[in-house]
């Protein structure tokens, strides 16, 4: 029979008011009294910005270092940035509170010779071998951010028998290790709790209204609204870039024409698939050329045409850089005198909730669709309504939105839109 813990003189809870001077949320109560029992198992999904790393994390690694000096704790993270620049900075603030530790870059350790220490997710070996002894060595194994761990760290960690298992996050992709701790048959081997940015009182109102204002009317229905604000993994109906209905809704009651300055964009396409011209002025988007062009020369000198003839200029027409487009562009370049501008779908953004440009503009398309704000001049055809719907939103390993693939779309047997 394993021997009990030895009872700590102060709960998490009152350690991180006593020695710490912190007050915590309900749920930050919640979560930090939950995983002080002896073999629990504790999931927090929290909102972005509610303090699950600095407070949450923070109050339960440094309690369990003082409860169990000769103790061991092992954090990992889905991004070592958020360890070396949100994590430690918190755990080091208390530096002065606890004089007789030795404070390092990745480890804090006792003189009874316990310790916490951080290790990357690059190295599933550090996850392993980590075994309690109770009652004088205990282990704490959290896990922060665990939504974009990979499930080899995951598997190592199931090799370990620990005292107390943590995992926070804010949501992610409906799949994975971190997901299946809030559904499905393992979700009953946890105790999980739930934060949205309404639960956290330091998270200004006007940045709840400006995210409302951001995903538009729908804004409830909205994924990342849904994650960011109401800490929910999102998934059913949100499997799609550009859910059918959205569409048909824009379609079927569309606003007021606007007038305003016209663009152009130019998909390129060989090899039998489609070049595609769409054009926009003001608030009405219409399809005015596609053609499969096997001759992509040929292709351009029409577009080049249509551009000058509605009177485009250069610096208002697009086209896609990425595979041939690159060099059509270069040689409408040198045959006509036009020079497009370049879009590289592949290319970063600032917005972190995106993998790339082109989730980043599928994704504002979807905006603009549940918004209202976009008039289809001449209506959609079956088939690019087909294309614009058939395609699914994915995540990465960092929680981020991204495009299916076009060679995924393609073994599910569905075209390139």
């Amino acid at each position: 029979m394993t021997p009990p813990l030895p009872k700590p003189t102060l709960s998490p809870a009152e350690f991180a008011y006593f020695m710490l001077g912190l007050k915590l949320y309900p749920w930050q109560l919640e979560m930090v009294e939950a995983s002080r029992h002896y073999h629990a198992r504790t999931a927090l999904v929290a909102a972005n910005g509610s303090g699950k790393t600095a407070c949450v994390n923070v109050v339960l690694l440094l309690w369990f270092l003082w409860a169990y000096p000769r103790g061991i704790a092992m954090v990992t993270s889905g991004s070592w940035k958020q360890l070396r620049t949100q994590l430690w900075p918190n755990l080091e603030m208390y530096r002065q509170t606890f004089p007789t530790w030795t404070w390092n870059s990745e480890r804090i350790s006792t003189p009874e010779k316990g310790f916490i220490e951080a290790y990357s997710t690059t190295d599933p070996g550090k996850a392993e071998g980590h075994h309690e002894h109770l009652p004088e060595r205990p282990v704490m194994l959290m896990v922060d951010e665990a939504k974009s761990v990979p499930e080899t760290i995951f598997q190592a960690l199931s090799r370990c028998t620990p005292t107390f298992f943590i995992l926070t996050s804010s949501p992610g992709a409906p799949s994975g290790a971190f997901y299946r701790a809030f559904h499905g048959n393992e979700a009953k081997l946890y105790h999980s709790v739930r934060a949205t940015a309404f639960d956290c009182p330091h998270i200004q109102k006007w940045k709840i209204e400006l995210a409302q204002a951001t995903y538009g009317p729908n804004y409830e229905k909205d994924p990342i609204y849904r994650s960011m604000i109401l800490a929910e993994f999102t998934e059913g109906e949100d499997a799609m870039l550009i859910p059918k209905a959205t569409l048909l809704q824009a379609l079927e009651h569309p606003p007021e024409k606007r007038d305003g300055v016209t663009y152009a964009a130019v998909d390129w396409a060989a090899g039998g698939d489609e070049t595609v011209m769409a054009v926009r002025r003001g608030n009405s988007l219409r399809i005015l050329y596609k053609n499969r062009e096997r001759d992509t020369t040929q292709a351009a000198k029409k577009i080049v045409q249509v551009c000058r003839n509605l009177g485009i200029t250069q610096g208002k027409s697009f086209g896609d850089v990425c595979g041939i487009g690159l060099a059509i562009m270069q040689a409408a370049e040198k045959m006509h005198g036009w020079r497009f501008r370049e879009f590289n779908g592949g290319s970063p953004v600032e917005d972190e909730h995106y993998v790339n440009l082109n989730a980043q503009a599928w994704y504002y398309f979807r905006q603009c669709l549940e918004q209202g704000q976009i008039h289809f001049e001449n209506g959609l055809d079956e088939e690019t309504i087909e294309q614009l719907t058939d395609r699914l939103v994915l995540w990465d390993k960092r929680g981020r939105i991204q495009c299916e693939p076009k060679d995924k779309m393609k073994e599910r047997g569905v075209s390139s839109p």
